[in-house]
């Protein structure tokens, strides 16, 4: 069974474009066990304390969080350091739509995903070549 971590950027992404992150990631791999780092959640509740767009979206994704589990980190933690350090010994794919997040992880050798604006998850392939 696939473990898929969403992260904050995806999640917020994808309410912004009213695209539900959670139902497409099930719909692409069924049965995959859903995870979102403490760190996120931390995030998304001081995003929903904000009266603008931003804060409904926060609001929005907090109440649509049925079904994930949320892995707990400790509160001093950086949520992107937290995904870089556990994917790969988890062998979970990330969705992420912080491009610098997702070179970090791709250099690990984690697949990565992107949420697009139409809703569906793209494969994220470094633009970095070697010569």
């Amino acid at each position: 069974m696939y473990s898929i971590i969403i992260d904050t950027s995806s999640i917020l992404f994808g309410f912004e474009n009213m695209k539900d992150v959670f139902e497409i990631a099930r719909k692409r791999w069924h049965g995959a066990r859903l995870l979102i780092p403490g760190g996120a959640i931390r995030e998304l509740t001081k995003k929903a304390r904000n009266s603008g767009k931003k804060g409904s979206y926060a609001k929005a994704a907090l109440a649509s969080l049925h079904g994930i589990t949320v892995v707990p980190m400790r509160s001093s933690s950086n949520v992107d350091s937290w995904i870089v350090a556990n994917a790969r010994p988890i062998k979970a794919i990330v969705i992420t739509n912080d491009t610098a997040l997702a070179k970090r992880l791709l250099e690990t050798g984690v697949r990565v995903f992107k949420l697009s604006i139409s809703g569906s998850l793209r494969a994220f392939v470094s633009t970095h070549s070697k010569n």
